[in-house]
C-alpha cells in the first residue's frame, strides 16, 4: 500500500482521491451527486468524512470515473487517474469505436 495510504483511514481516502477526480474533471460536487444518484448533501457530507461511502457507491464511483476499487483506497498512485470524458458514448464491452462490424 502506499504511504499516502498508511496517514488516512478507508474513508478520508476516498474522500481525497474522489475531490481529485472531480477536480480533474471539471466536475461540481452537486453534478457528482446527481450523477451518481444520491443527494447533494450526502455527497457533501461522505467527502468531508461524516459518513462512510457504501459500496454501492464505490462502485458507481469507479464505473462513473474509470478508475479502479484500488484507486479509490490508495493501492495505485494518485497519478494514475485521468480525466474520463462522460459526454462521449463508449462502445460496448468489447467492441472497438468506428468498428463497421459492430
Amino acid at each position: 500500500m502506499s504511504n499516502e495510504a498508511q496517514h488516512y483511514s478507508s474513508d478520508e481516502l476516498i474522500s481525497q482521491r474522489v475531490n481529485h477526480l472531480l477536480f480533474i474533471n471539471r466536475l461540481t460536487r452537486r453534478k457528482a451527486a446527481n450523477e451518481l444518484g444520491i443527494s447533494h448533501s450526502a455527497f457533501n457530507t461522505k467527502i468531508n468524512g461524516g459518513s462512510s461511502w457504501r459500496a454501492e457507491e464505490l462502485v458507481n464511483l469507479t464505473d462513473r470515473f474509470g478508475v479502479s476499487f484500488d484507486f479509490l483506497v490508495g493501492r495505485v498512485p494518485i497519478e494514475y487517474a485521468v480525466p474520463n470524458d462522460f459526454e462521449t458514448e463508449r462502445p460496448p464491452q468489447g467492441e472497438t469505436p468506428g468498428d463497421p462490424n459492430a
